[in-house]
Formats: C-alpha cells, sequence, structure tokens
C-alpha cells in the first residue's frame, strides 16, 4: 500500500510539474503578444522590446545550458541555472505586460511583482 502511495504522488507531482510547465508557457506567450500588438498599434519607443529580447536570448541559453551539462559532475550549477531561468521568464511576463499599461497600472504591476519577490525571499530564508 504504500509503494502505491508513494506511485500516487509521484504522479501527481509530475501532472502539477507539467501543468505549471503549461500555464507558464502560456502566459509568457500572451505577455509578448501583448507587447508586440501594443507596439504594432502606436508610435512607442522599442527599448523595452530590446530588453525583453536580451532577457529570452539569456533565458533560453540558462536552459540550454542547464540541460546540457553533466548533472551528475554540476547538479548544482544545473538547479541553480533552471532556477535562474524560471526567474527571468517571471521578470519578463511582468515586463512585457506593463508595456502599454499607463504609469499608475505600471506601479501597480510593479508592485506585485516586488511583493511576489518578498513573499519568495521570506519564505525562503525565513522558514
Amino acid at each position: 500500500m504504500n509503494q502505491e502511495e508513494e506511485l500516487a504522488n509521484m504522479l501527481h507531482a509530475q501532472q502539477e510539474m507539467e501543468w505549471q510547465k503549461t500555464l507558464i508557457s502560456i502566459c509568457f506567450t500572451s505577455g509578448l503578444e501583448i507587447a508586440l500588438h501594443f507596439h504594432q498599434i502606436t508610435d512607442s519607443k522599442l527599448d523595452s522590446l530590446h530588453l525583453v529580447c536580451i532577457l529570452v536570448a539569456i533565458i533560453f541559453s540558462c536552459l540550454f545550458v542547464s540541460h546540457f551539462i553533466n548533472p551528475a559532475k554540476f547538479p548544482m550549477t544545473s538547479k541553480v541555472l533552471g532556477k535562474v531561468a524560471v526567474f527571468l521568464v517571471a521578470t519578463v511576463f511582468f515586463i512585457t505586460i506593463s508595456i502599454p499599461f499607463p504609469p499608475g497600472v505600471k506601479w501597480a504591476t510593479w508592485i506585485i511583482y516586488a511583493t511576489s519577490l518578498l513573499v519568495i525571499a521570506t519564505c525562503n530564508f525565513c522558514y
């Protein structure tokens, strides 16, 4: 019975991880679509899109390196690069969705981002 529970828990964890990956990819692509659509309909500066492109390149390189380095020799490096990539994906998401917003809403978006980082830091370092 214990092995069956462990197997069920592992299956549930794997399904949850796949669900999280799906949600992240949907949010990430939606944010990029919002930003690109905004830049197509207005004559805004492209500085923010340049930043997004650089961050996407860094995300890709982090994921690429973390996937192809030997996890037996460099387990910590692989995990850190994966977490850096997830952090940058969240950052790019907040950048891209805040591009078309007026200044007040941009501030609210960045306050939500900062609060999220504060909660993560508090939960990881204090408990």
